[in-house]
């Protein structure tokens, strides 16, 4: 299956509070710092005040990084922006890596308090509708090419993939792996 524009939401732990008004800073300092490795950091834009909306973001040419309350639940969503179309493995896997490695940052950030993400909970969604549409069809293509990747990802034990939305939205699947890892963990795996 072929895909262009994947993103990454990583859920945070809802024990967590993110204190969103510590990003402004920490991503203005990412900027200065590049921190994010292989991206071009842009700006930071706070969307707080759009309900279940992107929050704060730190974009760059490549992508975009928030603190996504999407559907009231936060966690922090990785999209990629310019990207040719190719195949969903890679694109997967890439997208996987930046939102983790945005997570492990967060969570050794000092000011946030031990902001904590869970690495066995993910949504996955193929933004471009020209490559993949929120049906059967795609999600029959989809399942397929993930499967490498969890076991990848969430070893053995593997994780169970749900389609969501409806043929309305993006193409979505919520991932959630069988046994609790960190994001750390997850990152190792997926970088090593």
């Amino acid at each position: 299956m072929n895909a262009q524009q994947v993103s990454v939401k990583i859920f945070a732990d809802p024990a967590t509070a993110i204190d969103q008004d510590a990003l402004i800073p920490i991503f203005h300092r990412w900027i200065r710092e590049r921190k994010l490795f292989g991206h071009t950091l842009i700006d930071v834009a706070d969307y707080r005040h759009v309900h279940h909306g992107p929050g704060v973001m730190i974009v760059a040419h490549e992508a975009h990084y928030a603190l996504d309350e999407g559907g009231g639940e936060p966690g922090l969503l990785y999209a990629r922006k310019r990207d040719p179309i190719g195949h969903v493995l890679p694109k997967v896997h890439e997208a996987f890596v930046g939102a983790l490695a945005a997570c492990a940052l967060l969570e050794d950030e000092p000011t946030l308090g031990g902001a904590v993400f869970r690495g066995d909970r993910a949504r996955v969604c193929i933004a471009s509708r020209l490559v993949a549409q929120n049906d059967a069809a795609s999600m029959e293509a989809l399942g397929p090419a993930l499967d490498g990747f969890l076991v990848e990802a969430y070893g053995p034990a593997g994780a169970t993939v749900t389609q969501v939305g409806d043929t309305r939205d993006m193409l979505s699947v919520e991932v959630r792996a069988a046994e609790p890892v960190t994001v750390k963990a997850l990152l190792e795996r997926l970088s090593g």
